[in-house]
């Protein structure tokens, strides 16, 4: 890696377990938030009538990452993920999956092709699948686009 390269948004790719030869187009949504109290009015006051502050970190919120990925002939494994993560909608009772999730990772690579960036989740589950729009006279690709729900997220490189 050159010394103080700057990352390109369009040398990167998702993988997640027994997912990982899939033909990805964009990202979007990688966000942690910190939920804090005490951050936005004064808690009380003290001696002097000083106002005191204190902001306290009371929990995480993840995001959810939405993926979206160029279709293939005869692939439907992200379909087929999708429905054994989720309750048959009438009948309702447990899943094909059991509850199990993945994990994966979000990686960008550098103009050498070396990993320079990596964000681990843990516990990916997805929550929503939407395909393109299909029109007659469309030279545009056909798309899966799924939000991924994940229960951790660590940026380690």
């Amino acid at each position: 890696m050159a010394s103080g390269e700057i990352l390109s948004c369009s040398k990167f790719y998702f993988e997640l377990d027994g997912l990982d030869d899939l033909i990805v187009k964009k990202i979007s949504g990688i966000a942690i938030t910190l939920e804090t109290a005490g951050d936005k009015k004064p808690i009380g006051v003290g001696k002097g009538g000083k106002s005191q502050m204190q902001a306290t970190v009371t929990g995480v919120t993840n995001g959810k990452i939405t993926v979206e990925f160029v279709s293939t002939v005869e692939d439907n494994r992200l379909m087929t993920w999708y429905e054994e993560s989720h309750s048959e909608p009438i009948k309702g009772g447990g899943t094909k999956s059991k509850g199990a999730r993945k994990t994966g990772s979000i990686t960008l690579y550098n103009q050498g092709g070396d990993e320079s960036a990596r964000w681990n989740l843990k516990g990916v589950m997805p929550q929503t699948y939407k395909s393109s729009k299909l029109e007659a006279g469309s030279t545009n690709l056909a798309t899966e686009t799924l939000d991924f729900v994940y229960e951790n997220m660590h940026r380690v490189k």
